[in-house]
């Protein structure tokens, strides 16, 4: 009874090659193989390439072993190999045949393969040796839906970015990234492959995956970043990165810092807002210099933060009730702030006059109430 072993080699969705081993049984039962090794089962390489080895290996001693080399016409004896190219292994005793090319050349792309004759019997075993091509450079394409204008998106939506690694052999890894930080799986579709043959007959393989990522304003300034893993490429991966920029009108709750004779107010907005304020039925606009009012022109901090300032430099009521006024193109906030003069009533205050200040929106309640020190 002889029993013949045929191997086939499929890729699945993660670029891992399974081997699945079909046992042909001639008569009887199914038995035991003497089974081959290919080590590696599939041969990507750079070209050219040095040093390069291919081994067939069996659990049984071998008495002989012969090969067929790609790019040579003859089959050869392992103990007598053409010229770049030597035994490669430990010894027939152990089983192990293969050879080592001191160079790896295009002529040499193909199906190697070797013959080792264990009890008498000869059997099989093939290395396919196919050249690694780098892919094409990342790319990230935004998906339908999601809402983007002049550059920037609206926060508060679902984000659909698909990254696409195209024209390789063997395919890409993907590697979804916020900045630095590894992005949730939970957040990614299943990756998409596909196969072409380009006009030299060689295999290319494209790989594709979509990020789901809900983005807030905690995003802005982030980059979303898809690395495209291949060992073809002079430094191991291209990149593609989408950076989160959004464009929102004034948030409703803004930040408060009280200094002597300044209130100091934080807003997140995109595109910058203009700003006024409104004391006492006094309007003062920014840059401006009212009375003893002065209102700063905003400070851009990056990222949609603006830092508004308004200077108190002669307070005069018990209670002013201060009104301001942030707007851009998509949208305007007014922000309410009650300045509450409190005399000094403990010793050694001397004549310092405190302001007590609350500052709230249209749509808030009171987010903060603090002490403004006046002299």
């Amino acid at each position: 009874m002889g029993t013949r072993l045929q191997l086939g080699w499929f890729r699945s969705s993660g670029a891992v090659l399974v081997a699945v081993v079909f046992c042909l049984v001639t008569a009887g039962s199914l038995v035991a193989s003497q089974g081959i090794e290919a080590i590696p089962p599939k041969l990507y390489a750079k070209l050219p390439s040095s040093n390069v080895p291919l081994l067939c290996r069996s659990n049984k001693p071998a008495t002989s072993c012969s090969v067929r080399i790609p790019g040579y016409s003859n089959t050869y004896d392992v103990h007598e190999l053409p010229n770049g190219i030597e035994y490669y292994g430990e010894s027939l005793q152990r089983g192990e045949c293969g050879i080592m090319f001191n160079s790896l050349k295009s002529t040499n792309l193909g199906k190697f393969q070797c013959n080792m004759t264990i009890d008498g019997e000869v059997f099989q075993q093939s290395i396919v040796i196919e050249a690694a091509l780098s892919p094409e450079p990342t790319d990230l394409a935004i998906g339908e839906g999601t809402i983007l204008e002049q550059g920037a998106f609206a926060p508060n939506q679902t984000l659909r970015v698909t990254c696409s690694s195209n024209n390789a052999n063997p395919a890409s890894n993907l590697t979804w990234l916020l900045d630095e930080e590894p992005i949730d799986p939970s957040n990614l579709g299943p990756l998409e492959t596909s196969e072409n043959v380009d006009s030299r007959g060689r295999k290319l393989v494209s790989v594709s995956q979509q990020l789901n990522y809900f983005i807030t304003l905690k995003d802005y300034g982030k980059k979303i970043i898809c690395r495209a893993e291949h060992f073809a490429i002079q430094k191991g991966f291209f990149r593609g990165f989408l950076p989160l920029n959004f464009r929102f009108q004034p948030e409703p709750v803004p930040t408060i810092n009280i200094g002597e004779t300044m209130i100091n107010v934080t807003i997140k907005a995109n595109p910058r807002p203009t700003t006024s304020w409104k004391i006492n039925d006094m309007t003062v606009v920014e840059g401006q210099s009212l009375g003893p009012y002065q209102a700063y022109i905003p400070k851009d901090l990056g990222f949609g933060n603006y830092l508004v300032l308004l200077r108190i430099n002669e307070p005069t009521n018990q209670s002013e009730l201060i009104e301001l006024t942030a707007s851009n193109e998509l949208g305007s906030r007014g922000y309410v702030i009650r300045a509450q003069k409190i005399e000094p009533t403990a010793p050694g205050r001397g004549t310092t006059t405190f302001w007590l200040i609350s500052i709230w929106t249209y749509l808030c309640s009171v987010i903060v109430t603090c002490v403004l020190r006046m002299p």
